[in-house]
Order: structure tokens, then sequence, then C-alpha cells
């Protein structure tokens, strides 16, 4: 229903990987455009190689590669491709690339809040259920050393926990839940005692500054609790303002 009222001045931005989407172009009367991480397209946006093309008539112009843009995550590569057909023909690729370098995100979800001494940290904290960080870590493009626990909402953790002993680093658990997360972790066919050291503290900021003791250049450190805050904050905001003013009051090393 959202394109039912577009008029052929419009501009209908669509997904072509997606079957479902795709065949929205057949019904409605705006002008088309399609985005592709998997095809070829004459005209649009599509990726190949990791490079970003704009597509005219098969007349391609380089854009970024997609393993530079800041924000994590193959929805967000999507989402970039999305604007980018947006705005083709308004900005440059130039201007493209600027945006996709440098912006952060939305404030607490995958929200880079800074990278110093070579370490990116990212906080993820409105994951507050076990899906959502299962999310979050499926967007890393690689291991994080992963803050996690809170407030026990009596919710299972065993599908966390086998995504946690296969795409973590280290875990720092903190809150009501740690000893329970730990456990689940500990009981995972995917779990190895001698590549994913886990360690319990007393709170966030042990755990932050736990993290980033551990951290060597080129790591992330990504706090995404699976939990909800109650156990010691108001809410997801307060604890991701935590995390923030803990990372920025960093200096470097």
């Amino acid at each position: 229903r959202i394109f039912e009222n577009q008029t052929p001045e419009d501009l209908l931005i669509l997904n072509c990987d997606n079957p479902y989407t795709a065949r929205f172009a057949d019904e409605s009367r705006a002008r088309v455009k399609f985005f592709s991480r998997r095809e070829t397209l004459k005209n649009g946006v599509f990726c190949r190689d990791d490079m970003i093309y704009f597509s005219r008539d098969y007349e391609v112009e380089s854009i970024i590669p997609a393993s530079e843009i800041l924000l994590p995550g193959v929805h967000n590569i999507e989402n970039y491709m999305a604007a980018f057909a947006a705005v083709d023909g308004m900005t440059s690729p130039e201007e493209c690339r600027s945006v996709a370098r440098t912006y952060g995100g939305v404030a607490h979800r995958l929200e880079l809040v800074r990278k110093i001494g070579g370490v990116s940290y990212i906080n993820d904290s409105i994951a507050s259920s076990p899906t959502r960080t299962i999310a979050g870590l499926r967007a890393m493009r690689q291991k994080p050393i992963l803050i996690a626990g809170g407030h026990d909402k009596n919710i299972p953790f065993d599908k966390l926990a086998d995504e946690i002993a296969e795409r973590v680093k280290a875990l720092y658990l903190t809150g009501d839940t740690a000893e329970k997360i730990a456990a689940a972790v500990r009981g995972s066919v995917f779990y190895d005692p001698s590549r994913l050291p886990i360690t319990i503290v007393e709170d966030l900021k042990a755990a932050v500054l736990a993290a980033r003791a551990s951290a060597a250049d080129g790591d992330i450190v990504l706090l995404s609790p699976a939990c909800s805050s109650f156990d010691r904050f108001r809410n997801f905001a307060e604890r991701g303002d935590l995390f923030r003013n803990i990372v920025m009051g960093f200096e470097d090393k």
C-alpha cells in the first residue's frame, strides 16, 4: 500500500534480489529503480566484487567498496544501495562515499561510538533479547569481543549460546543473567574454551574496561546485552549512554 498512491512523477526503489518486492514493479505507476547485490543491472545500483556501482543503460560508475561502509552488516549495505539509487543524479559519488565512510548510525542500534587505539566500540544496547543480539553478531564482519547480560526475563539462551560460541572472540558478562549465559555457552556443542574466554565482571564499566584491556588492534568491542536493562538501569538508552560515556573518556594508549 505504500506505493499504491504514487504517480509517474514519483520514484520507487526496489530490491531486485527479493522476489516478493521485485514484483511490485509491475504494479506501480511510479518510476522504478532496482538495487541488487547479486545481479548486474541495466539501470540502478548493484554490487560486484565488493564494489558498488551506479548503472545507467549498463554505463557504470563506481561509488564505494561495500567493505568501506562504516556501518556493519549486509542489511546496511543494502540500505546504502537503496539510498544511492534514490539520489542518483542528484548528488555525486564523492558525496555518497563521504557519508557511507563516516556515518556512525542511530544511537544504541549498532552505533559506532568511537574507534580508538585501532579498536572499534559499537553500542547495540537496544538488543534486549537473544534474537536481537544474534542479529547483531551476524552483522559483524569479524568475531567481536562481546559484552552481554542484564535483567533476567526467563528467556532461554541456548540459541544465543551457539551463536556466541561460533561468532565471538571473547565474552564479558555482567548483570543478573551473567551466570546463566555463561552456563549456556559452556553447554553449547560449539564451545571451545581454548578459543573463547568467558569472564564475569561486576558491572558494565568493569566489562568495558576489561574488554578494552584485552582488545588488540583491529578488534571490535560490541555491547549487545541480549537482556533488558532493568536490573541496573532505567532503560536501554541509559545503559547505552553509560557505555558511550566510558568509551568517549578513553585516552589513546
